[in-house]
């Protein structure tokens, strides 16, 4: 059952994603300075999908497949990532009248790290493997 929970939050969450990154697109005129915050579709839906998307979705792609080949120890790897994309968000967002940059990516980073903690949870759950206690077994016989 937590496997089909599993499986199915991924499923949502990247047919969520898709349809937000296409439907709520913002898109604005030459005239207007920096619109982002100033429509509430764009921080309500739009914002935190790219925040899933970036922060989960493709740090689990990404850890499944540098799974196959590399084993790094738990948590380097979302360490890694955070910071790449943390420094890339850092480069993109290089508009002279934001003074807080590193606030707002650590804002923005919050909806898809905790994504990423329930999908990891829901990994977890999913593959521990069923157990049915036995009175013989060893582990038991002090029960």
């Amino acid at each position: 059952m937590i496997r089909f929970c599993y499986v199915l939050w991924t499923g949502l969450s990247v047919v969520w994603c898709a349809f937000s990154l296409f439907a709520f697109w913002p898109q604005y005129g030459p005239g207007q300075e920096f619109p982002l915050f100033q429509d509430i579709v764009t921080v309500m839906l739009f914002l935190p999908t790219v925040s899933m998307l970036c922060y989960s979705l493709l740090l689990q792609a990404a850890s499944r497949l540098m799974g196959t080949w590399w084993k790094l120890p738990t948590g380097v790897l979302p360490l890694v990532w955070y910071v790449l994309v943390y420094c890339l968000l850092l480069f993109y967002l290089n508009h002279k009248s934001i003074s807080a940059r590193p606030t707002l990516i650590l804002l923005l980073s919050v909806p898809g790290l905790l994504h990423y903690w329930i999908s990891t949870m829901l990994r977890i759950l999913a593959s521990v493997p069923k157990t049915h206690s036995d009175p013989r077994d060893e582990d038991h016989k002090f029960l």
